[in-house]
């Protein structure tokens, strides 16, 4: 019995030990089965002092469970402690564990943000590459045709603008952009007979051109993802009603992006000048785009929110430069490749009217005589001696007048000279610009021995009309003045009346 209460006592005693070792949510049930153990040690203390006094107890019955009784606490402390003992190696593993799991969430976030901002830079690597590549395609339609690329920039700033008012995000408004600097990329593959053509189209000329959209998208599509531009290279020249190209697209199977450019792209192409039209004001541009709406072919709330709130983009100008100084020269050298009469050494008038559109020639500071030589009989010159050989008769006279042209001539940066001939029909046309020194009876004096032997040698009938022009009259007037000045009533029956000036 005093062998049981000793090992209760020693249990009690080691269980108050080991409670601070257990943990925190169990040490208050630990500590009430400490109090159970000790109430079971008083009891014991009450059975020996009863048992001391001589009570009627089974002695040995009660000596037992109280040995039996202590045995059991102390195995009972004894496994409490090496359980304890357990808890606390795992808790120091899972520490542990916790410490390197968390070392090694760290090494991953920084991974993962390191991989972020890798992508990130990949992304705006991939953003900057796709603008350079656009870049790059600009400048060469800008180094193809320069109205072309200055159309390009208008039609991307106008869509801008009108995307911004009708919310597009940030992604779209950029796709936007980017579709239409190359919305015409196309027309890097019409030849130059059209591209070039300072006249409206006839009917294969407009077939040729309706493929541009074909060729760019095709393009496109071969190193650009985003299905977004192809449809807007594709798709910017389809209207609502079916009537568009290259498809005949109708509705909703035309984007709204496209949607949009189309309705720049007509007003770019209304507003700007060109050397077959005038520009269109932008009242009257309007006026066009609304007619489109009525009748079913453009986006009528597109044209709305053009209308109404990107007024100010009436007067853009064009403000990039992409092309070094030498690409004017190019311009010029096309343009006098298209205008030059094919196996000769004449220019086409427009030529002229070309140059003068484009603000090149001096006659913004200077006055300028116009000479018109025409053949009123030239036809019976024809019947008498063949066609082929009047054509050649013709073009020997040419030469002649460009020799006189060319020896009267100073020399100009961006044209041929002060003085340059061109060729009207049957008819000859010559601008000089009123340099001193410069003698116009000279010159009127020099054509007219020319237009003499001629006269002689196949009695080939000519009349000259000349009128002098005040500096900075426009050479599409001058020349609407000069032939008003050879109306039939006051072309001269007589060759000594030959010259007409004014």
């Amino acid at each position: 019995m005093a062998s049981g209460a000793t090992l209760l006592f020693s249990a009690i005693i080691a269980g108050l030990g080991l409670k601070k070792r257990l943990p925190r949510a169990l040490q208050s049930r630990w500590l009430l089965l400490i109090s159970l153990m000790a109430l079971f040690f008083c009891g014991h203390l009450l059975f020996a002092y009863l048992l001391w006094h001589d009570f009627a107890f089974p002695h040995m019955l009660i000596a037992i469970s109280i040995f039996f009784g202590g045995t059991f606490a102390v195995g009972l402390i004894a496994l409490t402690r090496a359980s304890a003992k357990t808890f606390y190696e795992s808790k120091t593993k899972l520490i542990k564990a916790s410490a390197i799991l968390k070392l090694k969430t760290s090494r991953l976030d920084k991974e993962i943000s390191a991989r972020s901002k890798t992508e990130a830079e990949l992304e705006r690597s991939n953003t900057l590459f796709l603008k350079d590549l656009f870049e790059m395609m600009i400048e060469v339609l800008a180094n193809r045709d320069q109205y072309t690329f200055d159309h390009a920039l208008h039609v991307a700033a106008i869509s801008n603008k009108i995307g911004e008012k009708m919310n597009l995000s940030a992604d779209e408004l950029e796709i936007l952009e980017l579709g239409c600097l190359v919305h015409d990329i196309g027309k890097t593959a019409i030849p130059d007979d059209i591209l070039l053509k300072p006249d409206r189209f006839d009917v294969q000329d407009r077939k040729i051109m309706d493929y541009h959209p074909l060729i760019g998208a095709k393009l496109i599509s071969r190193h650009i993802m985003d299905d977004r531009i192809t449809d807007i290279i594709l798709k910017h020249h389809e209207r609502l009603d079916g009537s568009g190209y290259p498809f005949g697209l109708k509705g909703e199977d035309i984007g709204i992006l496209p949607r949009i450019v189309g309705v720049a792209d007509t007003y770019d192409a209304l507003v700007s000048q060109r050397p077959y039209k005038t520009p269109f004001s932008h009242e009257k541009a309007l006026a066009v785009l609304e007619e489109e709406v009525k009748a079913g072919k453009l986006d009528g709330q597109v044209v709305k929110v053009f209308s109404e709130e990107v007024k100010p983009l009436k007067m853009l100008q064009s403000t990039r430069q992409v092309t070094a100084g030498f690409m004017k020269d190019i311009e010029l050298f096309r343009s006098r490749a298209y205008f030059r009469e094919p196996l000769s050494d004449f220019y086409n008038y427009r030529y002229l009217l070309s140059l003068d559109d484009a603000r090149l020639l001096a006659k913004e500071h200077l006055a300028y005589d116009l000479i018109l030589v025409r053949f009123p009989d030239y036809t019976h010159l024809q019947m008498d001696i063949g066609y082929a050989v009047a054509d050649q008769v013709s073009d020997e006279l040419g030469h002649d007048l460009l020799g006189v042209v060319a020896a009267m001539s100073n020399e100009r940066q961006y044209y041929d000279g002060s003085a340059m001939l061109f060729k009207k029909g049957l008819d000859y046309l010559i601008y000089s610009e009123c340099e001193e020194p410069y003698s116009r009876s000279q010159l009127l004096e020099e054509i007219a021995a020319i237009l003499d032997q001629a006269e002689t040698d196949w009695h080939l009938v000519s009349v000259i009309t000349s009128h002098q022009f005040p500096r900075g009259t426009p050479v599409v007037q001058a020349i609407c003045r000069l032939l008003d000045l050879t109306k039939p009533h006051q072309i001269p029956l007589n060759p000594e009346d030959r010259l007409v000036t004014s």
